[in-house]
C-alpha cells in the first residue's frame, strides 16, 4: 500500500486573494511562496538549559556566523567605536574613515585587558587603560611604553587582530571566522523584500535592551510566530491578528512571516460594545470576560454570566467566584500604563470597516509628511506585521514597521539573555533627523514601560516577557527530552533549528 504523501499547509490561496483586493500595486516580493516542508520538528530541551550546548553554540555559531554588531548611527564620526559582546567574547567596531569600518578583538595584546568596555566618540587612537599600549584606529601599533623592555618584540607583528566586517542596510555585521562566506552571499536576496523603503533609507530612532532570565533562543522564538497571540495578547485578536492569519515562508538563511488579518478567523464571537467612559477595561474576545481596573489598584474580572472576582496585578485572586483568569490581560489592565488608555477603536470597531485598510490609510497619512514621494505607493499589505528572522539572531521587520530585534546570550549564562528592540524610522526626504546613539538598558526586574520611547509596544513586551522566565524554569523541570513544534504556525522556529542543525554538523 502506497504511503500517503504529506501535504504542506499554507495560506497561499487565501493570501493571494487578499493581495488581489489591495488598494495599491503589490511589490513582487509579496507574491512569493516558499513554504517549509511538512512534519514537526523535535527540539532537544538540552539546547536551552545546559552549559555544554551553550559552549557548542559558541564554537559552531558565534565564532563562525555573520551577526549584526552595530549600526552606522552608533558611530557618526571617524574614531567612534562600539563594543560588541557575545557569549564571553568581545569585539570593537570602529569607524576608521568616512565610509569605512573595522572590527578588532577587544583585547590589549599586552596583558589582555579589554581596550574599551563602553561606547566612545572621536578617538584619535586606542590606548589601553592598564599600561598604555596604544594603537591607531586603523589597528596599527602606535606606542608601546618602555618598548626597550621587550627585546624580542617586532612592531610589525603588533597590529590589532581583525575580524571580517560586512554592511547591510546601514547595519555593521561581523564574523570571527577568517574563512567565512561574504555577507552578501549569506543574506541572499533579503534586500529585495524592501523595495519601497530600503534599509539604507532608515535611521535609528530608539534602542532599548533588557536582560531576561531565559535562554536567548527561548526569547527569540517567542517573537518568531503569531501562534502565541491567542493566549498572550488576546486584546489584539479583534484587530485582525490571529495565529491562522499569518503566512510563513523560508528563504535560505532567513524566514518571513506576514500577519495578514481577516483570512481564516471568521466566526469570532460577537459581544456588546464596552462602555466608553474612560475607564481601563478590555474584553477577552473569545470568552467575553471583561477585565476592568479598580480604584484600589486591583482588577475586577466579570464573566458574561455575571460571575466576578478581583485580582492583583500578578493575577493572584483576592476575592470572588472567579478564581482563574488570563494573567496577561490582568497585566494589561492592572500593570503600569503608558499614557491614555483607549481600546475602543479596536474593540468597538464598525464590523463593515476593514481594519487592515483603515489602519493602512492612517499610517500613510503620517508618512506623507516624512516621505511624500513614497507614501501613497505603499500597499495595505505593507502595513501588516511583516517580520523576518536572519540566522542566527537578527530580526528586521518589513517595510514600514520600525521594529528590529536582536537576541544574544548574557555572557556565558545559558539561563539569561539580552533582548534588544531597535526602532528604525524612514529618513525624511528633507534630510533632517537626529538618530539615537545610546542604548536604554533595563534590568531583569525593570518594567518595559520605563522605556516610554517604545510606546504601546512596551506593554505588549510586558505580556511577552512575563512568560519567558517561566518557560526557562519549565524547561529545567520538564520530563520531556524534546519540545515539539507545529507544522505551519511554528515555521520560523522550525527553520531556525534546521539551520542550527546544519551549523552544528559542520566540521
Amino acid at each position: 500500500m502506497a504511503e500517503a504523501k504529506a501535504t504542506v499547509r499554507t495560506l497561499d490561496a487565501a493570501y493571494h486573494e487578499l493581495l488581489d483586493t489591495d488598494t495599491r500595486e503589490i511589490p513582487e516580493c509579496y507574491r512569493r511562496n516558499s513554504p517549509i516542508g511538512p512534519g514537526p520538528t523535535k527540539v532537544p530541551v538540552a539546547r536551552y538549559t545546559t552549559r555544554e550546548f551553550h559552549d557548542l553554540e559558541v564554537e559552531k555559531v558565534w565564532k563562525r556566523a555573520w551577526q549584526m554588531a552595530a549600526h552606522e548611527d552608533d558611530m557618526p564620526d571617524v574614531g567612534d567605536f562600539v563594543p560588541y559582546d557575545i557569549a564571553g567574547m568581545s569585539f570593537l567596531v570602529v569607524r576608521t574613515g568616512e565610509d569605512e569600518f573595522k572590527a578588532y578583538y577587544n583585547a590589549c595584546l599586552h596583558r589582555g585587558r579589554k581596550l574599551r568596555e563602553n561606547r566612545g566618540r572621536r578617538a584619535e587612537d586606542l590606548r589601553c587603560p592598564f599600561h598604555g599600549w596604544t594603537w591607531n584606529i586603523d589597528g596599527t601599533i602606535k606606542q608601546i611604553p618602555c618598548q626597550w623592555d621587550y627585546p624580542g618584540l617586532k612592531r610589525e607583528e603588533q597590529s590589532l587582530p581583525e575580524v571580517n566586517v560586512g554592511r547591510w542596510g546601514r547595519y555593521i555585521f561581523i564574523n570571527p571566522d577568517p574563512n567565512c562566506e561574504p555577507l552578501e552571499d549569506f543574506l541572499g536576496d533579503l534586500s529585495s523584500h524592501f523595495p519601497l523603503l530600503p534599509y539604507e533609507n532608515r535611521y535609528k530612532s530608539a534602542h532599548v535592551a533588557k536582560i531576561i532570565r531565559c535562554n536567548w533562543k527561548v526569547a527569540q522564538e517567542a517573537f518568531m510566530e503569531a501562534y502565541h497571540v491567542i493566549a498572550t495578547h488576546p486584546q489584539i485578536l479583534t484587530g485582525g491578528v490571529h495565529d491562522c492569519d499569518s503566512k510563513y515562508d523560508v528563504f535560505g538563511n532567513y524566514s518571513r512571516a506576514i500577519q495578514c488579518g481577516a483570512l481564516e478567523s471568521a466566526g469570532m464571537p460577537q459581544w456588546e460594545p464596552l462602555p466608553q467612559d474612560g475607564k481601563r477595561r478590555v474584553r477577552h474576545p473569545l470568552n467575553g470576560w471583561v477585565y476592568e481596573a479598580q480604584d484600589d489598584g486591583l482588577v475586577k474580572v466579570t464573566t458574561p454570566e455575571g460571575k466576578s472576582g478581583t485580582f492583583n496585578s500578578n493575577a493572584e485572586p483576592i476575592e470572588g467566584e472567579v478564581g482563574d483568569v488570563n494573567p496577561h490581560l490582568v497585566s494589561w489592565i492592572g500593570g503600569r500604563q503608558l499614557g491614555a488608555f483607549d481600546m475602543s477603536m479596536m474593540q468597538n470597531m464598525d464590523s463593515d470597516v476593514d481594519p487592515r485598510v483603515m489602519m493602512a490609510e492612517m499610517q500613510r497619512a503620517g508618512l506623507r509628511a516624512v516621505i511624500p514621494s513614497v507614501a501613497d505607493k505603499i500597499p495595505d499589505i505593507e502595513f501588516s506585521s511583516v517580520f523576518f528572522t536572519v540566522f542566527p539572531n537578527f530580526h528586521p521587520w518589513g517595510s514600514f514597521n520600525s521594529i528590529n530585534y536582536r537576541f544574544r546570550p548574557n555572557g556565558n549564562n545559558p539561563d539569561e539573555c539580552i533582548m534588544e528592540c531597535i526602532y528604525l524610522a524612514p529618513i525624511p526626504e528633507n534630510g533632517e533627523y537626529t538618530p539615537v546613539r545610546e542604548i536604554h538598558w533595563l534590568g531583569p526586574d525593570d518594567d518595559w514601560v520605563e522605556a516610554s520611547e517604545l510606546g504601546m509596544l512596551a506593554m505588549i513586551f510586558n505580556q511577552d516577557t512575563r512568560n519567558l522566565p517561566w518557560v526557562q524554569e519549565g524547561l529545567h523541570a520538564t520530563a520531556m527530552e524534546h519540545l515539539q513544534l507545529a507544522d505551519y504556525n511554528e515555521t520560523k522556529p522550525r527553520h531556525f533549528h534546521m539551520l542550527l542543525d546544519e551549523w552544528l554538523a559542520r566540521p
